[in-house]
């Protein structure tokens, strides 16, 4: 599975719990350790302005948040930049996805 096919779920389970969003991938890579396989995301998600009170909703989304995806487990997931750029709430979130 190459990582494009990787990240398309994860985009699609954020694109459903945060539909005001829209979320571009920024990079992605594969990733191993002795016993896993996966791949490192990392992904822009841009809120209306008037949503950036949305921040900690969000993150808290995130933190308790049980990810459903085909084939894979989402081992790790969290908001590590924020900003306002070009009149939107930009969030860039993290993720690290291991096959299942």
């Amino acid at each position: 599975m190459t990582c494009q096919i990787k990240s398309r779920g994860l985009v699609r389970a954020l694109q459903a719990l945060i539909p005001t969003a829209s979320i571009a991938i920024l990079h992605e890579r594969p990733w191993h350790s002795l016993t896993f396989n996966g791949a490192q995301i990392c992904l822009s998600v841009a809120l209306p302005i008037t949503a950036a009170e949305q921040r900690s909703a969000v993150a808290q989304l995130l933190d308790d948040y049980e990810f459903s995806l085909p084939s894979q487990l989402v081992a790790d997931i969290a908001i590590t930049e924020t900003a306002i750029f070009d009149g939107q709430f930009r969030l860039i979130i993290d993720a690290l996805l291991l096959d299942d």
